[in-house]
Formats: structure tokens, sequence, C-alpha cells
């Protein structure tokens, strides 16, 4: 009956309420009872991860777990305000939207300030924790020097559980969230109100990448800011492809890889012969090599030598760190090691000025225009061996012939021809960064004239490194 179904209706409704009541009731119970369950275990470390998840995705929102609406788009740091209803409240949720105020903003000192002297923190991308404040700091200064200023974190959502927090964030790049990039982090903080303890796990990898990953976010951080840089990366990819495994491709013979018998003969006899010293000397007691690639392979020595006048870009405090190891490399794998540094180095700044006494005492060695005038000396030897030298190999027009032959055939001897290519296509790039640590601004008139000799292959070189500005002995002078 109509009267039957009401009573029904309103039994149903009556208990509805009271199942909601009840569930309200449990919801506002939920946060004490995690405090209670994290201040009864708070010794482990354990307890702490499985509180602050459990408060992430068990507990509604309340004053005590507050949600913190995603940010606004952009690369620099959100202001919060600490005194509104919308923002943490615990000592860890607060020090922990401080800390990423500050790193978003590049302060590593207030980043810092937030962690106590005897802090651990753990990131699961590298293999151990970085113990202590000192630790720390090199980790955040590393991670900040590799990235560009536009990177960005943002933080998602908060779990506020008092002393220790849990942290779902994201990473943008000018305001452009950026793929692979979320994570959560737990922070806890000690009776001081200081963070004593992070933990960070950013979406898993399948293997640890740590300062490889790093590398690699660099890397393509650099490449999105200067789209440029990608140029030298593809010519270095190119390059050894052609060169270490490729056969039958754009270079003749067999590749480096087959361990050719006669190329190693080649090596050997090309390295006894270098900067025509031994033959010069000693004759016939030195290999005898077309004197046409021994003039190529010199000048490939001695144009990989000039680029130590720049030895100064890798100079101590620098991200990418010493040249040296660059320089050294390019002696045997010239553009295998060139090429890459130029893709991943970190530009100088407007007004990075610098002192010699600034410099390492081989940095200061190679600011010396002796470096020049020896090595353009040994790239005029060249031009000479080439026409003159060993004259069994007849007149230049019959030299000429016989080393193109010998090039068709000859995966090192054409190597060489493909490094002088790239050295003259790249070698105009440090020039701009070297202007600037000398204090001559790139657009004005006396720096134009300077940049015009990086696009002179060789010759343009050693003339900018006799003619530039010399650093000032001391940053006061």
């Amino acid at each position: 009956s109509p009267t039957a179904r009401r009573a029904q209706l309103q039994l149903l409704q009556e208990r509805h309420q009271k199942l909601r009541g009840n569930h309200i009731d449990r919801r506002q119970r939920a946060p004490a009872s995690i405090a209670c369950v994290v201040s009864t275990m708070r010794h482990t470390h354990t307890c702490i991860i499985i509180c602050a998840t459990a408060a992430a995705l068990v507990t509604p929102p309340s004053r005590t777990l507050t949600r913190i609406s995603k940010t606004p788009r952009t690369p620099y740091a959100k202001t919060y305000d600490f005194n509104s209803d919308q923002v943490p409240v615990g000592t860890a949720a607060r020090r922990a939207v401080e800390f990423f105020a500050a790193w978003n903003k590049r302060d590593m000192e207030a980043a810092c300030a937030c962690f106590s002297e005897d802090c651990v923190y753990e990131d699961t991308q590298y293999s151990g924790a970085f113990e202590g404040k000192t630790k720390l700091r090199e980790h955040l200064d590393r991670v900040a020097d590799a990235l560009p200023d536009t990177f960005a974190f943002v933080v998602d959502d908060i779990a506020d559980g008092g002393d220790t927090v849990g942290v779902r964030w994201h990473v943008e790049n000018a305001g452009e969230p950026l793929p692979f990039t979320r994570g959560a982090s737990i922070y806890k903080s000690n009776e001081n109100g200081l963070l004593c303890s992070g933990f960070d796990v950013p979406e898993p990898a399948p293997i640890k990448p740590g300062g490889s990953g790093l590398a690699l976010l660099s890397l393509a951080s650099k490449i999105i800011d200067e789209p440029i840089r990608a140029a030298p990366l593809l010519c270095a990819l190119v390059y050894c492809w052609q060169l270490f495994l490729a056969e039958g491709q754009l270079l003749p013979g067999p590749s480096a890889l087959a361990l050719d018998g006669a190329t190693w003969v080649e090596v050997r006899d090309l390295s006894l012969n270098f900067w025509f010293v031994g033959p010069s000397v000693f004759g016939g007691a030195f290999p005898v090599v077309h004197p046409g690639l021994e003039a190529i392979f010199n000048l490939v020595l001695a144009w990989s030598a000039l680029f130590a006048g720049f030895a100064a870009d890798g100079r101590r405090g620098r991200p990418q760190g010493s040249m040296l190891p660059t320089l050294a490399g390019m002696q045997f794998l010239t553009n295998a090691f060139f090429l890459p540094y130029l893709a991943t180095r970190p530009s100088e700044e407007d007004g990075a000025v610098v002192a010699l006494d600034e410099l390492s005492p081989v940095e200061r060695a190679t600011e010396s225009r002796a470096l020049p005038l020896l090595l353009g000396g040994v790239g005029a030897v060249a031009v000479w061996w080439f026409c003159n030298a060993r004259p069994e190999f007849g007149g230049f027009d019959e030299r000429l012939a016989s080393l193109q032959q010998l090039l068709a055939g000859d995966r090192l001897g054409s190597s060489f021809i493909v490094d002088l290519g790239l050295y003259a296509a790249f070698q105009s790039w440090l020039i701009p960064d070297d202007l600037k640590r000398r204090g001559v601004a790139i657009d004005s008139d006396r720096a134009r004239p300077l940049q015009r000799l990086g696009y002179v292959p060789f010759v343009g070189l050693v003339a900018y490194l006799l003619l530039r500005p010399r650093y000032p002995a001391t940053r006061e002078s």
C-alpha cells in the first residue's frame, strides 16, 4: 500500500543517514589514528614511509591533510602564504614547501637551510644516500648547474602528518610539464623544525642512472634551450658510427673495430713521424709514408692542439669540469671528443670575466702566444711537406693523384679529411664565450673582427689566439 511504501522509504533514508554519519565519523577519526600510529612507531623508517603514504592515499581532505592545488605554470617559485588555511601547518610540510620554493629560485643557501646538519637525503636514482648538509649541498648544486632556470618543481599534493610529510610533484619547463618527471618525496623534521631526512622516488627506471641520468637530462635541457647544439651532437653520432661501426657506407675500407692489420701499421708509422721530427732528423731510419698523408695527419694533430687555447672554458667551478681530458682525447680520437664537448658544455653567462690568477697552471700556460705560433708553424710545415718532401713521390700533380688514389681505399686517411672538415665547421663555436671571459661584449665593434677569424679554417684560429685580448692578472685589476 502507499502507506507501507512511504514507511519503507523513510526507513531506508534513516538507515542511509546513519551509515553516512558513521562514515563521516571514521573520516574525522582517521587523521588522529594515523598520528597515533606515527607517534607510537616513529623510530622506524619503514613506519614513516607507510604512514605518510597511507595519509596521502586514504585520509580525506581536512585541516590535518591539506591538498595544494596545481601551481600556476611558471618557471619561477610560487610564493606560499603560510598563514592561510590552504597551506600545510605541520613543521615538515612547511619546510618541504620552503625547500621546493628555494630550489625553484636556485637559492641553494635557502634550500639547504631547511635541513639539519646531520640530515640524510636519499634519491632512488642514485646508489647511495647523501649524508650531511655538505654532501646535500654538493648534490643540489650539481643538479641545479645541469638544468636551465626554466625547469621548476610543481607540487601536486601534500600529505601533512606533523613532523612527517609526503609530497607528490612533477617537473615543468617554462610552464610546460615534462614527460617522465613525476615523483614523490617523504620528509621528516626534527625537534628544531628542520628536515632531518628526505627520500625521493622519481618515476621508476630499469637501472639507477645516477650521474648518467643527470647528464642526459642536462643535455636534453641544453638542446631545448639552444636547438643549435643538436648539430655537433648529430655530427658526433654519424662520425662515430661511420668510423667505428659502418662498413662500405660513407668511408672506404674496414671499420676501426675490424682491427685491420694494415690500418694499425699505418697508425704506427704516422705516429713515429709525429710533427715530421723523425724523418727530418734521421731520414731513412723512420717509416716512409705518403707525404700527403703525413701532412694531413700532422695538420689534424696541430689543429686539435690549437683548441688548448680555450682550456679556461673548463676552469675550476665550471659544471662540466676540466677541458684537459677532452683535449687529450682529441689527440687520439679528434671529433669523437670535440663534438660531444661542444654539445654538452654550458655557455658562459654575460659578464663572466675571468682573471689569470683564477686559472690552473696548465690553463695559464695555454694562454701563451707561443702556442699558436708553434702549432701554426706545424701547419705551415705540413703544407710544405706535402709539396716538397720525399721527392720519390714526384711533382705536385703526381702527389695529388696518388694521394686521392690512396684515400679512396683508406679508412684512416679519409677520416682525417672528415676531421679537417668538422674542425673548419665548428672551430668558431668557442670564440664568443672566450671573448666574454675576457670582458669583450660579443656584439661590440671590437669583437666582430675577432669572431670573423673563426670562420677561416686553421689560419683564422691561429690568428685569433694571437690577437685576442689577454686576461687581467687579478680580478681587482
